[in-house]
């Protein structure tokens, strides 16, 4: 491995191509930083009950108290509505059980397909992100083999790279089911993301050093 060419002597077009590369890699990096905190934005329930004024509240519950379910058309009710109480309803879900009539009795058969439907779609979910980042990890690593990074220290970021995409991958394949499974998804991209610049970082410093030839004996 010492002997690989470093990237200081590649041709003006090679570097070209490799910094364009390596651009391209730092913005799908910072484009899933900014996917992750525009998630975390959105749905803030914490957040949006603290802006409330005492005013809105006020005019939430006036809002409650005058919401009525869709008349049920029979004798005994004559088309009147039945006056709908916000306690009753906890997810929208159960909002849509309510007016369908649905008396909230469980059905061990649908509650196994949603876990088997939820699991499902983690796997495909991470099987894309494995897929991805195994792809980035051979383009950038068989770069980064090039540059002036010591021996031992490209070996130890090859296998960090390597160990948090699977890691990564196991996060997203449990996710849902226990906190472990979150905090490992978290940390092991963080980890990556620097890994990521670290190696983005040495091959921009390589191609910035003048060409370096042998000198012919």
């Amino acid at each position: 491995m010492n002997d690989l060419r470093p990237l200081s002597s590649f041709p003006p077009i090679a570097k070209l191509f490799i910094g364009l590369f390596t651009t391209l890699v730092l913005c799908v990096c910072l484009w899933a930083v900014w996917i992750y905190t525009v998630g975390k934005g959105e749905g803030n329930d914490e957040s949006a009950v603290a802006n409330l004024t005492a005013q809105d509240e006020i005019d939430a519950i006036a809002a409650d108290s005058e919401a009525v379910l869709a008349p049920i058309w029979d004798l005994g009710h004559a088309g009147q509505g039945i006056p709908l109480d916000s306690g009753e309803i906890d997810t929208m879900e159960e909002s849509a059980d309510l007016v369908e009539g649905y008396d909230g009795v469980g059905n061990d058969q649908e509650y196994s397909e949603e876990a088997e439907s939820q699991l499902r779609h983690n796997l495909g979910l991470a099987h894309v992100q494995v897929s991805e980042q195994t792809l980035l990890f051979f383009a950038l690593g068989a770069v980064f083999l090039f540059t002036s990074v010591t021996l031992w220290l490209k070996k130890l970021v090859l296998w960090a790279f390597a160990a948090m995409i699977l890691a990564h991958a196991a996060g997203l394949s449990g996710s849902g089911y226990h906190w472990i499974f979150a905090v490992m998804q978290t940390l092991s991209g963080v980890i990556l993301l620097a890994l990521i610049a670290y190696m983005c970082l040495m091959i921009y410093a390589d191609l910035g050093h003048s060409p370096q030839y042998e000198d012919k004996q």
